[in-house]
């Protein structure tokens, strides 16, 4: 064993940590990227800086060992790169979409075996092919073609990954696991030729419920679903110190503080905008209780959050001050389905901007400073901004965006790209207008 990794592992020990055990290529992964994986009492497995990470530096990335868009039938995203134009149907199964030839050929090895089985089926069966039932096709043929060396295999991308994920099958209900039995069985009615343990595919149904992610846009805006197993070893935290986003299908995990050696490594699972009791009611397809410091300390937060919370129990939005009255409107039930949606796709900028504004300080009270969110409604709202014309307060919103969504996005997506050419244009703007003596009134 090399002399850094005793002493890590006797420093881990001294805060009651020790090394877990991890597949042979994953220890690999995790010791190139500065990290270890731990065994954390009272959580299992997790994710432990093996040196110190500066906010905004990527601690981890991984591409998915199987993944699928989120909706099928209409072909919201491509089924490589997960983006969403100039989407072109393949032809013979009429299930899988792509943006261009080279991503159709990135994906052939593997869609040309999944094309032949879904093309097999009658129109009946193929309606019951979700994305959950895809997703388990895709992980199938990936370790098939893997294990005949048709496809290489990776630190980030083997099967034995995804087989140490944890399924918590024990603590799955009946009704579930019935479930999971049938969504087996289809998936056996799809790959007859390849001999299955239904058995093994039901535990592999419930490792995705607790391990699988969400792929979002850099807007947050769901896409699909992935699984990464070695992202996966991370746990949660309702105080997290590092957040979790993509870009196309690659999973990237940023610092978002500065975090020193033997330091576990944590992202939220949940939206953490929420009461104690919410985020543990969200927490239980996870199968465990929450003990971070925001979840055992006093009752304090929870009474805010309570207060900005819309009164209808159904809804999750935070309630605003309704400009000119003395009450307040929820920003989900009233504003963001109805009202801000309509005010955008009619183009009257200056009421989305006055509901953008009002949101703000809601957002920086409900989340921590470094918070996706909060970058992207600056982003927003200096859009907004600049489209009206108030340059001086849409340089302001856009500077205070890219000062939060660097750190959570990093600087090199085409997404932070655009928000830096808008701010650099507002920050020339603003200096001609300045040197030219022109004022703005907002």
């Amino acid at each position: 064993m090399a002399v850094w990794a005793e002493q890590l592992q006797r420093e881990l020990a001294g805060r009651g940590l020790a090394v877990a055990s991890v597949p042979g290529k994953g220890r690999g992964l995790v010791a190139a990227r500065g990290l270890a994986v731990a065994s954390v009492p009272g959580k299992g497995r997790g994710l432990v800086a093996a040196r110190s990470f500066f906010p905004g530096e990527v601690i981890i990335c991984q591409e998915p060992y199987a993944s699928t868009p989120n909706r099928i039938s209409v072909g919201s995203s491509c089924d490589h790169c997960f983006a969403s134009g100039n989407l072109r149907k393949c032809s013979v199964c009429r299930v899988a979409w792509y943006c261009g030839s080279v991503c159709q050929k990135e994906e052939w090895k593997l869609h040309q075996l999944e094309c032949q089985a879904i093309s097999a089926l009658t129109e009946e069966r193929k309606k019951m092919l979700t994305p959950t039932i895809r997703l388990m096709v895709k992980l199938i043929l990936r370790r098939k073609l893997q294990s005949e060396k048709a496809i290489p295999s990776s630190a980030t991308d083997n099967y034995d990954l995804v087989d140490a994920l944890e399924s918590h099958i024990s603590k799955v209900d009946d009704n579930q696991l019935v479930l999971y039995a049938q969504m087996a069985n289809l998936v056996q009615l799809i790959l007859p030729s390849i001999e299955l343990d239904l058995k093994e595919i039901a535990h592999t149904f419930s490792k995705f419920a607790c391990n699988a992610h969400t792929i979002c846009d850099p807007e947050l805006r769901p896409l699909g679903t992935g699984l990464f197993p070695a992202i996966s070893i991370i746990n949660h935290s309702c105080v997290p110190n590092a957040v979790l986003l993509f870009e196309g299908r690659t999973a990237y995990v940023r610092a978002l503080q500065p975090l020193s050696s033997n330091t576990e490594v944590s992202i939220s699972y949940i939206e953490t905008a929420a009461t104690t009791l919410k985020r543990h009611n969200d927490l239980k397809q996870y199968f465990f209780t929450c003990t971070c410091p925001r979840c055992i300390k006093d009752s304090e937060e929870d009474a805010l959050l309570e207060g900005y919370r819309c009164k209808d129990q159904k809804c999750d939005g935070f309630l605003l001050p309704d400009s000119g009255k003395k009450a307040y409107t929820c920003q989900k039930c009233s504003i963001s389905r109805d009202e801000e949606e309509i005010y955008m796709e009619l183009q009257d900028w200056q009421t989305a901007l006055m509901y953008c504004r009002l949101t703000i300080p809601v957002y920086e009270r409900v989340y921590p400073p470094f918070h996706p969110m909060v970058g992207l409604q600056f982003y927003t709202c200096g859009k907004l901004e600049w489209l009206l014309e108030y340059t001086e307060d849409a340089l302001k919103s856009l500077t205070r965006a890219a000062d939060v969504l660097r750190i959570t996005h990093g600087t090199q997506s085409q997404f932070m790209k655009e928000l830096f050419g808008k701010l650099e244009e507002a920050r020339a703007e603003v200096s001609f207008r300045l040197s030219s003596g022109d004022e703005q009134i907002s």
